[in-house]
């Protein structure tokens, strides 16, 4: 923008920060022995959730314990479902409709694992995915495909990375969440404090 038309100086950027009304700690009721990772949000091609259920495929046998949950409408949903049906993760992966923010966002804060898992192409490389920041400010820890705009905001004691297109790699970015609750307790501890800097009030 600034290359073509506008002044530097009457430039500024902000951050899309989560409302603090809303994205905060909630408490956490499951006891179900589960792993619930979860992916709440449109269904396009390039936010990846393909390379999500992927990734689950590959760790079904040796997490048994995970799941996941997808919310959201878009035009891969038939896709996706018909992926699901494929693999035969009709048990382990579980494709919810759209909920409006106050009921969606009890759901999220009560998941153990967030996914980001969009691609790294045009679009996906450069825009800021708020639903980083909504989930560091419910708790939860989240998975983050490496893209150019999210390496810019986060490093790895703030976010779990995964090579962006890659099942594999989001598969073990996966598993080492799962077996590792140290590590998930240390990203919500980092991230917390990120979101208390980074905020609207700040």
């Amino acid at each position: 923008l600034i290359r073509r038309a506008v002044p530097k100086e009457k430039c500024s950027t902000f951050l899309n920060y989560p409302a603090p009304a809303f994205f905060r700690k909630y408490p956490r009721d499951r006891r179900d022995g589960k792993i619930r990772m979860i992916y709440p949000g449109t269904l396009n091609r390039h936010q990846g959730v393909d390379i999500a259920v992927r990734a689950l495929d590959l760790v079904r046998n040796e997490a048994p314990e995970a799941e996941l949950y997808i919310y959201g409408e878009g035009p891969d949903r038939p896709f996706l479902e018909k992926m699901v049906t494929d693999l035969s993760l009709s048990d382990r992966v579980f494709i919810r409709n759209f909920l409006p923010l106050e009921k969606i966002i009890p759901i999220v804060a009560d998941a153990d694992i967030g996914i980001v898992p969009k691609r790294a192409e045009g679009f996906g490389d450069t825009a800021f995915s708020t639903k980083i920041l909504e989930f560091m400010a419910l708790g939860v820890p989240v998975i983050v495909a490496k893209t150019t705009i999210d390496r810019y905001y986060f490093d790895e004691t703030l976010v779990e990375y995964f090579t962006p297109g890659s099942p594999e790699s989001l598969a073990e970015a996966m598993l080492r969440l799962i077996e590792r609750p140290q590590r998930r307790a240390s990203l919500v501890a980092n991230a917390t404090n990120y979101v208390r800097k980074n905020s609207w009030q700040v």
